[in-house]
């Protein structure tokens, strides 16, 4: 999505995600009754597509329906209306690589406004029923790298080499990614880009659990992630004190490539 002057979207979301559509594939939006899976619009009838459930995401009551101006598109069934925004002043924003969305992903882009993260929709994948790509792959165990952070998660200490650390996010702000592989949280808008925010947990083969919310912003062999933790104890150096997994953090690309 490439803002312009005047270029405006619509607003909406479905499963709790703030999602976003250029106003100009907008043809109608009307009233859906509960459960509707034929539509008429205008005299037109059309099936409809409720997006919370082709997202994944659990799906609550859908009251509006919104007609494509593609011919033949399906009419999206939303949750709430958010308005229409001009997205001049807005920050548009690439999703970063390394998400292992589904191929093509039912996302164009990102526009961060109103202090949410909106994702642009593309209607025609979303119609296809995208299916999230396999889980986060754990990581490889490292040898001991100098000074390193302490932390837990689920009850097992970590330790993360400082050189790799850019920053410690607390408490962290992750926008939830939809169709991400179990293990990926969502994403992190930090320098006027967005990463990929892994679990600590997926990283060590360990089921998810709690709410962690502290985030450790890595700097992954080149590329940028963040890694969320329940709690960072501190610095130290040599032996911490009792068992400690030392994950190969500079892998993390690798945690989310297929296959």
């Amino acid at each position: 999505m490439v803002a312009s002057p005047g270029r405006r979207a619509l607003l909406f979301h479905a499963g709790g995600v703030p999602l976003a559509l250029p106003l100009g594939e907008v043809r109608e939006i009307a009233r859906a009754g509960p459960g509707e899976a034929e539509l008429r619009v205008r005299g037109e009838s059309m099936r409809g597509l409720g997006v919370a459930a082709a997202l994944g995401r659990e799906a609550g009551p859908a009251p509006f329906a919104l007609a494509l101006a593609e011919p033949g598109a399906p009419a999206l069934l939303v949750e709430t209306l958010d308005g229409i925004a001009d997205l001049a002043d807005a920050e548009v924003l690439s999703l970063p690589g390394r998400t292992a969305l589904p191929a093509p992903p039912p996302f164009r882009a990102a526009v961060l406004l109103r202090g949410a993260l909106w994702l642009e929709l593309e209607p025609r994948v979303l119609a296809g029923a995208p299916r999230p790509g396999p889980a986060v792959r754990p990581l490889p165990e490292a040898p001991p790298s100098g000074r390193e952070l302490l932390c837990d998660r689920g009850g097992t200490r970590l330790a993360v080499p400082i050189s790799l650390l850019v920053q410690v996010v607390e408490p962290a702000r992750v926008h939830p990614l939809p169709l991400a592989p179990a293990g990926l949280a969502g994403l992190l808008h930090h320098g006027r880009a967005l990463h990929p925010v892994l679990d600590a947990a997926a990283l060590l083969g360990q089921p998810a659990g709690g709410d962690p919310r502290v985030l450790l912003l890595l700097d992954a062999g080149g590329s940028t992630a963040g890694v969320l933790v329940d709690r960072v104890r501190g610095v130290g150096e040599g032996d911490p004190g009792g068992p400690v997994r030392r994950p190969a953090w500079d892998a993390l690309d690798g945690a989310l490539s297929p296959g």
